[in-house]
């Protein structure tokens, strides 16, 4: 019984080559063991990102460029003269919602911390994935700005790889 896959689902496996013959897998539990970006020489395989379409994309760049705009826009937002927030370490004072904390307020802000982050953790738990690919902000730079930034200066999927299988030149796409 070297392959569990075999022993409890043999049909499936054999539907599953049969439709996808390119999948050179001899056990279907052999994908943990390998990394799937480097090839047996072990040289990186590099991914080449398609660019998506369609109405969720759609509504997924209009929130993502909301978000972009909010995130450069909240150290310029003023409260009764005080921006919205400010962390000022030299002189440490915190700003949230044009309210000052200082050092003698540490227990109120850590006590406030702890209830974000907690209900950061328990938001990202139940609403993971439509965190990470929504409004997390590591996704929203990636793909709204870095992307767009790569493509144009490297162009196309394709333009990109077929720059990749030739040597390096001055040559410009």
């Amino acid at each position: 019984m070297s392959n569990p896959f075999e022993s409890y689902y043999p049909s499936e496996r054999h539907e599953f080559f049969q439709k996808y013959p390119h999948c050179k897998i001899d056990s279907m539990a052999d994908f943990r063991n390998k990394i799937s970006t480097v090839d047996t020489k072990g040289k990186r395989k590099w991914m080449y990102v398609l660019p998506s379409k369609g109405k969720y994309t759609n509504l997924r760049y209009l929130l993502s460029t909301v978000y972009v705009v909010l995130f450069f826009g909240l150290p310029f937002i003023k409260i009764r003269s005080l921006p919205l927030f400010q962390f000022n370490l030299l002189e440490a004072k915190f700003i949230f919602f044009g309210k000052v904390f200082l050092p003698q307020d540490f227990i109120l802000f850590g006590v406030g911390m702890l209830t974000f982050l907690l209900f950061i953790i328990v938001f990202t738990l139940i609403f993971g994935r439509v965190f990470c690919g929504w409004a997390c902000p590591q996704t929203i730079f990636m793909e709204i700005i870095f992307r767009k930034i790569e493509n144009f200066i490297e162009g196309s999927v394709q333009k990109q790889q077929a720059a990749d299988g030739k040597k390096w030149t001055t040559e410009i796409y």
